[in-house]
């Protein structure tokens, strides 16, 4: 029989969270405030159901919206608390700790990881996963790479973080209220007694209401801090303007891109309907070569007048000698490249032209999400929003409505193809050298 010892580990529950530990199920929302202790609830939680756990070589899993995020806010506080447990290893380059189990001949791995590369964290088996501050997060997370990881083992999944507007994570909140297999809970400020109310009160007088509402409150009407398009698309759902959108056979459709390599692409698939334009369509996908877009292209029923790309199309692959956009016209697609743009002029052009756009709210909801949420990159060194935008899992469709607001032809549904000039060849230069 193995000798039973006994370690402690050094946590103190306070009462939130030792309440969230009785009181937690196999799927879990927590919407908390800021400094409420979510991450020392969540470590510890992965580490005792690890012990736990009657599975061989359970894996955990902490996941932030970057790696660096996992490293800075959890690495630390994950090995105070698991170096006093005999036979303990930690693996800095990896944020990898691994606790072995002599009573069952095994070892229980947890790792750190970001959710910049879904696509990379496909193939990990996983007992257990903290999604924390998921609204920060790509949501095909969850449902595409988390979950199905979860499934032979019949792992648990928390999701933890604070409302970063009405996004992904209001959504999973709001199904798991009307599921009584998961659990919810919306813990304030103003209510926990966590943070004092002298403190609270110093802070409302340097944040702004929106500020302190999202952040302390959880409120998730408050608007999403630093959102480029926050009044447009508030103004487009106002008007009525994300509804059902209909494909109109006697309009081509043209498309705008944001290319990634490893990175995402993402397209719009755009109508220009009179002085309107029907925004009808919406693809996203990673991991894949630019082939594989010019076959989703052609799988759905539209008439095509031609796909705008954005200057980086004209760049010429290292392994093949060839740009994307002579692969894409080399598959049929009639392309058109962009001149490189500033940023700004970019967002600011989109802004205008949103005000003229209908988005079908089904096939175009990821799309949507992305330009709600698409924000500007926050300066922690001088307290101030950065001029440029954060890159995140909002960009490339944002991106992509850039070269649609930067590369529209008005009325272009009217010009035929061959009257348009060729924009690229073989010649093509993009930095205008001769």
């Amino acid at each position: 029989m193995s000798k039973v010892v006994t370690v402690n580990l050094g946590y103190r529950p306070r009462p939130l969270q030792s309440k969230l530990h009785k009181e937690i199920k196999r799927f879990s929302v927590l919407v908390v405030h800021r400094r409420a202790g979510k991450t020392h609830f969540a470590l510890m939680e992965i580490i005792d159901k690890g012990l736990r756990n009657p599975l061989k070589n359970g894996q955990y899993a902490y996941i932030s919206p970057t790696f660096k995020q996992s490293k800075r806010n959890a690495w630390t506080i994950l090995k105070e608390y698991a170096q006093d447990i005999p036979g303990y290893e930690a693996n800095e380059s990896e944020l990898r700790v691994d606790i072995p189990r002599p009573h069952m001949g095994d070892r229980i791995r947890i790792y750190l990881l970001g959710s910049e590369d879904p696509g990379s964290l496909r193939g990990l088996y996983l007992d257990g996963v903290v999604l924390d501050e998921y609204a920060e997060m790509g949501p095909e997370i969850w449902a595409t790479v988390i979950r199905p990881a979860l499934s032979d083992r019949l792992g648990w999944a928390i999701f933890v973080g604070t409302p970063r507007g009405v996004n992904h994570f209001w959504d999973i909140y709001q199904m798991a209220l009307k599921n009584p297999d998961w659990y919810t809970a919306l813990h304030k400020a103003s209510e926990t007694g966590i943070i004092p109310m002298s403190e609270l009160e110093a802070a409302k007088q340097i944040m702004s209401d929106e500020e302190y509402a999202q952040e302390f409150e959880c409120d998730f009407s408050a608007a999403l801090i630093g959102a480029y398009y926050g009044k447009e698309m508030k103004k487009a759902e106002d008007e009525g303007r994300i509804t059902i959108v209909p494909y109109d056979k006697a309009v081509p459709v043209s498309t705008y891109w944001d290319l990634g390599i490893a990175d995402t692409t993402a397209i719009w698939f755009i109508q220009q309907v009179g002085k309107a334009f029907h925004i009808i369509d919406h693809l996203e996908d990673s991991g894949v070569a630019i082939d594989h877009y010019a076959k989703e292209l052609r799988k759905k029923p539209y008439d095509y007048d031609e796909h705008v790309l954005p200057h980086d199309a004209a760049a010429r692959d290292l392994g093949t000698g060839k740009t994307r956009e002579e692969i894409l016209r080399s598959l049929g697609l009639r392309t058109r490249i962009l001149p490189r743009t500033d940023v700004k002029d970019g967002i600011d052009a989109s802004r205008l032209i949103m005000n003229k756009c209908w988005f079908d709210a089904l096939k175009c909801e990821r799309g949507i999400n992305c330009l709600k949420n698409y924000e500007k990159k926050w300066d922690s060194k001088n307290k101030i929003f950065s001029s440029q935008p954060l890159h995140n899992w909002t960009s490339h469709s944002a991106d992509a409505f850039r070269s649609f607001a930067m590369g529209v032809r008005e009325g272009s549904h009217r010009i035929k193809w061959h009257e348009l000039p060729r924009q690229s060849d073989d010649k093509f230069d993009i930095f205008g050298d001769k």
